[in-house]
């Protein structure tokens, strides 16, 4: 990909300056008859390309091919951006011919630091009445290089990573064998302490720890799947001395192996969230969780075996459980069953369903609108790891506090908030006890518009409402869920354009925020503490 980029800008391509404008005035609509360049000096909102929306901030770069159509009508009415045209030719022929497609793969660049892009782009506006044709072409050829550059790095690291995620396919593969760092970054062809940086951002964990907790996590199933001599059971998962694998399990696990294997064979009765008692593992290992907050299950000691990857895959722990097995969506028993799972976790209340699943496995059903606190004590309870469900929380709830306390100068006292989002086409929620809305309510942060806060009170996850009640439900502050289903989007646009919209309050105050709601949607744990350092920089710089 890198060798495409490279040789389409270097040898195929000529450009052509055809003017540069400095714009702050309200322009509603930009239709472009050549590539279009903007550089944002001064903005905030949402900028529309061809019905795909893009968030826009001081310094924000777009490239955009012609024959576009781009609506500014949702940025806040201050803005300024710089707007180059130029024209591109293809030398592919005898004679060049324009060059009409993009021509890099991204539209939206932020490039850290921008300084040298603006003073470029200040240095050829100041040029325009210039009659210095070389200069100017000059300046739009090094601009358009720091692009391609950014571009080339950005496809660089995606190549690095991808080599690295074969190294973790090679070590679950080859677990059982010597293996080293120095071989994992030679096999990824890539410096070892890149290797092991990229490895670490992939992962969560450090390349030799990793090795140690996938053999460990191989020898807990065959300790409970056999009565195989510890020496024998160290062999097969890559120890080859007994008593550095009896040594390093305790370590990490934090009883020797032997003890595990009893205490994991003992079974305790619990009450679940629909009424059932359920005779379950006092430590269960082999774990499908199967409902939104699969994230809560991260914070533990257990790796999952099973979930819903559609919804995995698009969320901030995809890397953490890549393998994962996929049991769909709605729960597919076959898939299920083929697992072999010693416990099944259940967020939802449909009995027929729950009858079956606990006919392959203990089954148990969480209520997946409770309070993080109430799913983390519980699910601590469950696979015996109370104390560390408790370190967990007493450590969130500090981190939290100090967010919303260092928000104080962003955020009035007594501020509401709402969360509004589309989804089913064009049905329009705001969001209750589930998804992003709980994250938001904080004694020292946000408190919850009265409409939403009667929906928190009932237990209600979501409550559609007509577009035009709108205004009753929208807090001071909104965060609009952006779906990744096109008809969603397409409603979420128009919304944004309508007056309804435009005559609330915290968009006329800068306060509405688009959120992408595959990533953001979430209460579950992990989600929840990548919410702590994304909040601040969505509020402070939009």
């Amino acid at each position: 990909m890198e060798d495409n980029i490279s040789t389409s800008f270097n040898n195929n391509l000529l450009f052509h300056l055809e003017d540069i404008d400095c714009i702050s005035q309200s322009y509603p609509f930009i239709s472009t008859s050549h590539h279009t360049m903007l550089l944002f000096t001064d903005a905030c909102g949402t900028l529309t390309i061809d019905d795909i929306p893009y968030l826009v901030t001081k310094g924000k770069i777009f490239l955009i091919p012609p024959h576009s159509m781009i609506d500014l009508s949702d940025l806040t009415k201050e803005y300024c951006f710089y707007k180059i045209t130029f024209t591109a030719f293809q030398l592919k022929h005898e004679r060049p011919s324009p060059y009409l497609e993009s021509i890099f793969s991204d539209v939206a660049y932020t490039i850290y630091p921008n300084t040298r892009f603006s003073r470029l782009t200040e240095d050829l506006y100041h040029l325009k009445s210039n009659s210095d044709y070389l200069k100017q072409q000059g300046i739009l050829y090094e601009l358009l290089n720091l692009l391609f550059e950014h571009q080339l790095h950005m496809n660089y690291q995606l190549t690095m990573t991808n080599a690295v995620e074969e190294t973790i396919n090679y070590i679950h593969k080859y677990y059982q064998q010597p293996l080293t760092v120095k071989m994992l970054a030679e096999l990824a062809h890539i410096a070892q302490w890149q290797y092991s940086t990229i490895f670490q951002t992939l992962t969560g964990k450090k390349p030799l720890d990793y090795i140690t907790d996938l053999r460990l996590t191989n020898a807990k199933e065959l300790l409970l799947q056999t009565n195989e001599p510890l020496k024998d059971i160290a062999l097969q998962v890559g120890f080859d001395d007994e008593y550095y694998f009896n040594r390093r399990f305790r370590q990490v696990v934090g009883i020797p192996p032997k003890q595990f294997a009893r205490q994991y064979k003992q079974r305790t009765v619990v009450k679940d969230w629909t009424g059932h008692e359920v005779a379950i593992p006092a430590s269960p290992h082999r774990i499908i969780y199967h409902g939104e907050t699969f994230g809560d299950l991260l914070i533990f000691d257990v790796q999952p075996i099973g979930g819903d990857k559609k919804s995995i895959s698009k969320s901030f722990y995809k890397n953490h459980v890549p393998y994962i097995k996929d049991v769909a969506f709605p729960i597919n028993l076959e898939k299920s069953s083929k697992l072999n799972p010693d416990l099944i976790i259940f967020t939802n209340n449909d009995e027929q369903q729950y009858q079956a699943l606990s006919s392959i496995a203990p089954t148990i059903t969480l209520n997946s609108w409770d309070s993080l606190e109430e799913r983390i004590l519980l699910l601590g309870q469950w696979l015996s790891q109370q104390q560390r469900a408790e370190d967990w929380l007493t450590r969130f709830k500090i981190q939290e506090k100090t967010m919303w306390q260092q928000l104080q100068t962003v955020i009035e006292p007594g501020e509401t908030a709402s969360v509004l989002t589309f989804d089913h086409g064009k049905r329009l929620y705001v969001m209750g006890c589930t998804g992003l809305s709980p994250a938001l309510f904080h004694p020292d942060g946000f408190q919850p518009h009265p409409q939403v806060k009667k929906l928190i009170q009932a237990g209600m996850g979501y409550k559609e409402i007509p577009i035009d009640h709108l205004p009753r439900y929208a807090g001071d502050r909104i965060f609009m869920l952006l779906s990744d289903k096109p008809e969603s989007q397409i409603a979420t646009m128009e919304l944004m354009h309508s007056d309804i919209w435009k005559g609330l309050t915290a968009v006329q105050n800068n306060h509405a925020y688009l959120v992408d709601t595959t990533k953001w949607n979430f209460s579950d744990a992990f989600t929840r503490e990548k919410l702590l350092g994304a909040l601040p920089k969505l509020l402070v710089t939009t």
